[in-house]
């Protein structure tokens, strides 16, 4: 592990040095604390969230901020170390955060470029098709839609953006979940049967996972007058960094345009805009500069 570190600069930044006075202590929130190792847990991030302000700090000073003994302080922070979260300044002795911190923004990363990354090649989709193109994510149990690109013609489909819809309703629910992990696809599985008692238009497990087996060896969902009727559509998963899916674009429109022959063969354009966005949320993921100079 390189001893580079993330530096940020700060006027607020507080030392117990010689000669200089502590700066304020952080504001403690009245919370109540169950157990020592939730404390500590609590400690620890207070300690990140102080170096990210500060740039770099010893012991010393993180306990002063903190409220809390060098000792606690000490542990937490050699803990931190060991898992490569923090670094320690040989010659000075002082820790700062690490790269490695950079993997917890990815993900978020991701989902913050991937409208801006889309929406090209969603244009480009429309185009083709003359269809609407839309983009969703995944929300726990369901899917939002979150941008859009309208066809032009009169009469269209039209996404409502912002809507939350279950995973199992549509081409697009459906292909999130097929792309799930296993664990998240069996587990989502097992809730239909409560489900179904109470929700109308609930699919029962068995016919679900036989469609989802279908979407996972084909790579997309093509469905004709699928979750509205008179409205066909085909979607094909987004993989963010690290392979998972969360993500997958959708091309739908009347039925009576959208034949099963067109949308067959759209198929191969829709596929090659989801990978090509998912290439893109590959290399937008920050970049860990070689030297520290490079940093700066």
């Amino acid at each position: 592990m390189s001893n580079m570190a993330v530096r940020i600069s700060s006027p607020k930044r507080a030392r117990v040095a010689a000669g200089r006075p502590a700066g304020p202590k952080r504001p403690r929130r009245a919370i109540e604390r169950p157990n020592a190792s939730a404390l500590a847990v609590e400690r620890a991030a207070e300690i990140m969230f102080l170096l990210a302000e500060w740039g770099d700090g010893s012991v010393t000073e993180l306990a002063e901020t903190i409220g809390s003994t060098g000792s606690a302080v000490h542990r937490i922070v050699t803990a931190l170390k060991r898992k490569e979260v923090v670094v320690q300044d040989g010659d000075s002795q002082r820790y700062s955060l690490s790269w490695s911190v950079l993997s917890l923004a990815r993900s978020l990363s991701a989902r913050a470029d991937i409208r801006t990354l889309g929406h090209p090649k969603m244009v480009r989709l429309r185009d083709l098709s003359q269809e609407t193109v839309t983009l969703n994510m995944r929300s726990g149990l369901n899917r939002v839609c979150i941008e859009q690109v309208e066809s032009p013609h009169e009469v269209r489909w039209v996404a409502e953006i912002g809507r939350i819809v279950p995973l199992h309703s549509g081409v697009t629910g459906k292909v999130l979940l097929a792309f799930a992990t296993p664990k998240e696809t069996d587990a989502y599985l097992r809730t239909l049967d409560a489900r179904r008692k109470e929700e109308p238009g609930v699919p029962d497990r068995a016919s679900l996972a036989t469609d989802l087996q279908e979407i996972r060896q084909r790579g997309y969902a093509l469905a004709v007058k699928d979750r509205i009727r008179g409205i066909s559509a085909i979607s094909a998963p987004i993989r963010e960094p690290g392979g998972m899916v969360s993500a997958a674009l959708t091309l739908a429109g009347p039925a009576e345009r959208c034949t099963q022959e067109k949308l067959k063969a759209w198929v191969p354009h829709l596929t090659k805009a989801a990978d090509e966005v998912s290439d893109l949320l590959g290399r937008s993921r920050w970049q860990v500069p070689e030297t520290e100079s490079e940093a700066r």
